[in-house]
């Protein structure tokens, strides 16, 4: 059986959980280890079933959990070489032995999964997203992108479930309180998804069959659950989609377990 599902996102923290056969991979752990062993023992997991935590970049809404889980936990931690550096020089006390450096394009295989990174166009050094290759099919995971590149595109082309970000409102990015210089960053092609360029990705991997997305790393200032929705629904429904039965979509709430994906 697979399961897909996030145990927090958003702008405090993001974990997505992939769980084959009750063996789990984490991509991201921006949360600590109780409150990360409190969300997987919810949805019937622990720490003690990770095989591995893969990072998509150094930011912290994204490894501030690696330190108290890491401390009673040997779990292997991997990501790129940039990416791992650039967490050592913010975090010094750590056992190194546990983490693994991975170049993006590589493949990290066990005899259950193969995870595959790509690159990910986002203001951090090395950023990735993950394509994750089960028997119940294929997971893909992208959760910080300023821009569909064709990279993108063909990384996760033919995913059954994708966890994808979907970070803000345009309208409501523009009239809000950030201050102009943050609000270009936000918009800009090493920002975030907007909820407009993350439905118009999506209408295009429905085609190669992707059924299942969980809206995600939704901003709290920025957007709301019901805007994220709406805007998918109806960008989707333009381009001859029927959700609810060609692709159901739920949004990933910033402190709770999501909607579980299951198959098999």
């Amino acid at each position: 059986m697979l399961r897909v599902f996030t145990l927090y996102s958003g702008s405090s923290g993001n974990c997505t959980v992939i769980d084959i056969d009750g063996r789990a991979i984490l991509v991201d752990a921006g949360c600590g280890v109780k409150k990360t062993q409190k969300a997987l023992i919810d949805a019937g997991l622990s720490l003690d079933a990770v095989e591995g935590i893969f990072i998509t970049h150094e930011h912290s809404d994204h490894v501030s959990g690696l330190q108290t889980i890491c401390k009673h936990y040997r779990i292997p931690v991997i990501s790129n070489k940039a990416t791992l550096d650039a967490f050592f020089r913010e975090n010094r006390n750590f056992d190194t032995s546990l983490f693994c450096e991975m170049p993006t394009g590589a493949v990290a295989a066990r005899d259950i999964f193969e995870v595959t990174s790509f690159h990910s166009p986002h203001d951090s050094v090395e950023c990735v997203g993950y394509r994750i290759k089960t028997k119940y099919g294929d997971v893909g995971v992208l959760t910080d992108a300023g821009e569909g590149t064709k990279e993108i595109k063909k990384a996760l082309s033919g995913c059954k479930i994708l966890v994808f970000e979907s970070n803000h409102d345009k309208n409501m990015l523009q009239t809000g309180p950030y201050p102009y210089y943050l609000k270009m960053r936000i918009s800009g092609p090493n920002g975030h998804l907007s909820n407009d360029q993350s439905a118009e990705l999506l209408a295009g991997f429905i085609d190669f069959g992707t059924e299942s997305v969980i809206l995600a790393h939704l901003s709290k200032e920025n957007n709301t659950p019901h805007a994220a929705l709406a805007t998918a629904e109806n960008i989707l429904t333009s381009t001859g989609a029927k959700v609810g039965s060609d692709i159901s979509l739920y949004v990933a709430p910033p402190d709770g377990l999501s909607h579980i994906f299951t198959v098999g």
